[in-house]
């Protein structure tokens, strides 16, 4: 028995890790990579069956902390090891190490897009499955230097490699000259979206420390397309140096917990609009109603008049309005509102480049 047990073990430690393939992208929010399964049993089969299982649950919480705001994960319904099987889509092992009676892996799993979704919404749970986009974090202690301590805090994959990647300028000569005056008050999204955009930013933080009393509070600004509530403002004990990376922690967990809140959408409550689209060609027309066929709050679109060149359509969508901005951004499709309280028009981010030869 000991020989067997001492064979076992030296097969284990010989065998090279074996790569399953590629994970899947971090901004995919279904799936979670790199969790660390171990289990032993009497045969080899059933050890990896007790390994694979045993990542289950830990993936399904990742999955909740991505979608859910901190405060309803725990409305979540409980759910048995069949119940949770079934959510899973696709799994797979990487860095597999395995004897006889041992299974260690790296382990992927896959969850249904769908079944989460529909899971979510019989418990009245509002989600965001948005696919994070970067966020510029400019730092400012009190003002924004691209090697400043306060910078060098948030210079780490933790954050850029994120769900939501949080990301810091180049800091080169260029971002200098763009960056060097901002300013808490009064600098915009303008005066920043030359360096946003060359980290592929869409919107951008401001983040700037202040001490008061031994603490250090983090004030907050988002700079974007859109309007959004302020960000909270955050307070962490000691003074910097010390405290930076500890300020920095908490910053980023308020930025997603913010970022979820705008993204969340409570698909209990159905609104309505109307906006207007301008049909340069039967391409552009086409290609619109594919953008707004894969938005998955658009519950219905109709339309309510054509003319020659002009189409009214009437959008059925839950959350609001400036959620469903957000998704069709991601589609390249720009939602604008006339004024404040009108109507919306509709337009294509990539025009059909026919359009402009086709009176020609």
């Amino acid at each position: 028995m000991r020989h067997t047990l001492i064979l076992a073990a030296l097969a284990f430690l010989a065998l090279a890790p074996v790569s399953a393939g590629q994970a899947a992208a971090p901004s995919d929010p279904f799936t979670v990579t790199n969790i660390p399964v171990d289990a032993t049993a009497a045969s080899a089969v059933e050890a990896q069956t007790i390994a694979i299982n045993s990542g289950k649950a830990r993936a399904w919480q990742m999955v909740l902390k991505r979608l859910l705001k901190p405060e309803d994960i725990a409305k979540v319904p409980a759910l048995d090891d069949v119940a949770l099987t079934r959510l899973i889509a696709s799994y797979l092992p990487q860095d597999v190490r395995r004897s006889t009676t041992r299974y260690v892996a790296k382990m992927t799993y896959a969850f249904n897009p769908a079944a989460v979704r529909h899971l979510l919404r019989g418990a009245n749970i509002a989600y965001s499955d948005a696919q994070g986009h970067p966020i510029l974090i400019l730092a400012l202690s009190p003002k924004w230097a691209g090697r400043s301590p306060w910078a060098a805090a948030w210079a780490t994959p933790l954050y850029s490699h994120a769900a939501l990647p949080l990301v810091l300028p180049y800091g080169d000569p260029i971002d200098q000259g763009n960056l060097a005056d901002t300013n808490f008050d009064t600098t915009t999204w303008q005066d920043v979206e030359p360096s946003a955009s060359r980290v592929k930013a869409e919107e951008a933080v401001i983040a700037q420390i202040n001490v008061s009393g031994g603490q250090t509070i983090i004030k907050m600004k988002r700079l974007g397309l859109g309007t959004s509530p302020p960000i909270p403002d955050v307070t962490v004990p000691g003074t910097p140096p010390g405290n930076l990376r500890a300020a920095a922690a908490a910053t980023a967990a308020a930025i997603t917990a913010y970022w979820k809140t705008r993204t969340a959408i409570d698909f209990s409550k159905r609104n309505r609009l109307t906006a207007e689209f301008t049909i340069d060609s039967l391409t552009a027309w086409g290609t619109l109603l594919a953008h707004l066929g894969t938005i998955p709050t658009l519950t219905d679109v109709a339309v309510n008049a054509m003319d020659t060149g002009m189409a009214r359509l009437s959008l059925t969508y839950v959350g609001t309005a400036d959620q469903l901005r957000d998704s069709l951004a991601q589609q390249k499709v720009d939602l604008t509102q006339k004024a404040a309280g009108g109507s919306y028009t509709l337009a294509l981010q990539d025009p059909d480049p026919t359009s402009a030869t086709a009176g020609q």
